[in-house]
C-alpha cells in the first residue's frame, strides 16, 4: 500500500467490515447521484422549476432527488433524467475497491458530462470519421454481394428494440456498423 491517501488506508480497514463497506457504498451512491443531479442541472442553468419540467415532474421532486439524504432511487426516474440531460444512464456492479478510488476522485468537476450536442466524440470531425467508415463498409458489402448500398439515414446508431422496428436497419448494415468499429456500435 504505497502512495496511497489517509483516506484510502482508513477506508481499507474499515472495508473489512462487510456492514460497514455496503452502508459506506449505498451513502456514497446516494450522495453522488443526488449531486451530480445539481451538478448537470447547474452545468445546464437550469433552475429545478426547469428540469422538473423538462420530466414531467414537480420541482419539490427535483428539490428532494438534490438532497444526499434521498435514497429511493428508480431506474426509470433516473432514466427521465438523463433523457432530460440528454446523456445516456449507467447502472453497473463495481467492486469496492473501485469505490475507494470514486471517493477520492470525487468533485464537480469529475461530475460535470455534456450533452450530446456538445459531447466532443460526436464533433463534425469525428461525424465525418463515421460517414467515411460507413461508406468503407457499404463498398465491401457491395464487393461481397450481401447488400449493394447502405442507408445512412440519421438512424444509424440506433438501440437494439429501435431496430427491430426500423426500415433502415438490416443485417448487413448491422455487419456494416460493427466493421466501422467498437466507437460506432451500439447494443
Amino acid at each position: 500500500m504505497k502512495n496511497i491517501s489517509r483516506l484510502a488506508k482508513e477506508l481499507y480497514n474499515a472495508f473489512k467490515n462487510k456492514d460497514y463497506r455496503h452502508a459506506y457504498a449505498d451513502e456514497f451512491l446516494n450522495l453522488s447521484i443526488a449531486t451530480q443531479i445539481k451538478v448537470l442541472r447547474e452545468q445546464r442553468n437550469w433552475t429545478q422549476k426547469e428540469l422538473a419540467d423538462r420530466v414531467i415532474m414537480e420541482q419539490p421532486r427535483i428539490s428532494v432527488m438534490e438532497n444526499v439524504s434521498y435514497s429511493s432511487w428508480s431506474i426509470n426516474t433516473l432514466r427521465k433524467l438523463a433523457k432530460a440531460f440528454d446523456l445516456r444512464l449507467r447502472v453497473s456492479f463495481e467492486s469496492f475497491g473501485s469505490c475507494v478510488n470514486d471517493i477520492e476522485q470525487f468533485s464537480r468537476e469529475t461530475l460535470v458530462r455534456p450533452s450530446f450536442e456538445n459531447d466532443p466524440v460526436f464533433a463534425e470531425e469525428e461525424e465525418e470519421t463515421t460517414v467515411m467508415a460507413l461508406a468503407e463498409a457499404n463498398r465491401d458489402l457491395t464487393r461481397s454481394n450481401e447488400m449493394p448500398t447502405i442507408d445512412l439515414a440519421p438512424k444509424e446508431a440506433m438501440p437494439s428494440a429501435a431496430r427491430q422496428t426500423n426500415p433502415y436497419w438490416s443485417k448487413p448494415y448491422e455487419a456494416a456498423f460493427r466493421k466501422a468499429g467498437p466507437s460506432h456500435m451500439v447494443n
